[in-house]
């Protein structure tokens, strides 16, 4: 299954991505935690703005706005079980607070499971709790899937760690990829 990237805007061209959306993770979190200076909160939605645009520049700006943090574009393989069999799929789009994943056995709405994360890099599974929150197709992409969206729910800061981590690393390498 391939997955197209969404299109570039001009508008990025010369600009170093990588960097801003690594600078834009630690003021997130930072804002998470116990909160930015007045400048900090500033320059976090300047960078959530011209990251938001860039990574889903398909998606109507109102949509982008209410999103807690940015999407971006990954591929990480995925799976859970509910009522059944174990089911392996696609993580498609990874925030802080959430993902998208291709299947085309989603849950209902409000189901709750451990949604297992296989990293590449790392040899341990991360399992997270989540919730879905939506079912139907990745409209804002190029390619429409069949998936569901999901919410993370709290988890242990280990586990929010490693989250944070992939979110960055998928970010980061889909801007140098660009």
């Amino acid at each position: 299954m391939a997955l197209r990237w969404p299109r570039r805007t001009d508008d990025d061209a010369g600009v170093d991505v990588a960097a801003l959306f690594s600078e834009y993770v630690g003021l997130d979190r930072r804002r998470g935690e116990g909160g930015l200076s007045t400048r900090e909160l500033h320059r976090w939605q300047v960078l959530k703005k011209l990251l938001s645009r860039h990574f889903s520049p398909d998606t109507p700006v109102a949509h982008r706005e209410r999103r807690q943090s940015v999407r971006v574009p990954a591929r990480v393989q995925v799976g859970f079980a509910t009522e059944g069999a174990p089911v392996r799929c696609l993580l498609t789009r990874i925030s802080r607070h959430g993902a998208f994943v291709q299947t085309d056995r989603a849950p209902e709405p409000g189901a709750r499971f451990a949604l297992r994360i296989q990293v590449e890099r790392s040899s341990r599974a991360i399992y997270v709790p989540v919730e879905v929150v939506s079912r139907g197709a990745d409209s804002f992409s190029e390619a429409d899937h069949a998936g569901m969206g999901l919410r993370f729910l709290e988890a242990p800061a280990d586990v929010r760690r490693r989250i944070d981590d992939l979110y960055e690393r998928a970010g980061v390498e889909y801007a140098r990829a660009g």
